[in-house]
């Protein structure tokens, strides 16, 4: 089974993770790690480590972390560049991780989907969950009724 690590700055990892239960049950092999304010972060990258380890079934592991080029993404990049050779190619690190990309990857995990094609659907997933909306883009029974004079 495909692994799942979140790793962030404070509790948006469990966040994440409970949302995702709450839409589709209990999850099976996915880890958080947090930066909490004021924690070591030469620890963080220990615990994604361990994390990774833990979740690690041979097919592969999916890292996601909140924001590419702060702390716990690169802890994750130096816990990996530790990893043996083999193992290092199956791990990505996914950033700017949003609940759609959890849930689309949880999907990959039952389909049992290889690794190396979770990457770019679980992006093209979290792209494709994001929006605006306003009221401006209400049309309204008047203005329907304007548009015949």
């Amino acid at each position: 089974m495909l692994g799942i690590v979140i790793a962030s700055h404070g509790a948006l990892s469990t966040g994440l993770k409970d949302a995702a239960e709450v839409i589709m049950g209990a999850t099976e092999n996915i880890a958080t790690v947090s930066l909490n304010q004021g924690e070591d972060i030469q620890k963080l990258g220990e615990k994604i480590k361990q994390a990774i380890q833990l979740v690690d079934q041979g097919n592969g592991v999916v890292v996601f972390v909140d924001l590419v080029s702060a702390s716990p993404y690169n802890q994750a990049l130096l816990t990996i560049r530790e990893l043996e050779k083999e193992m290092q190619e199956k791990v990505y690190i996914v950033s700017g991780a949003n609940l759609p990309m959890l849930l689309e990857t949880i999907n990959h995990q039952l389909l049992e989907t290889p690794i190396e094609q979770v990457p770019e659907t679980v992006i093209t997933q979290g792209e494709n969950g994001l929006g605006i909306w306003h009221v401006s883009m209400i049309e309204t029974k008047a203005d329907d009724d304007d548009d015949e004079f």
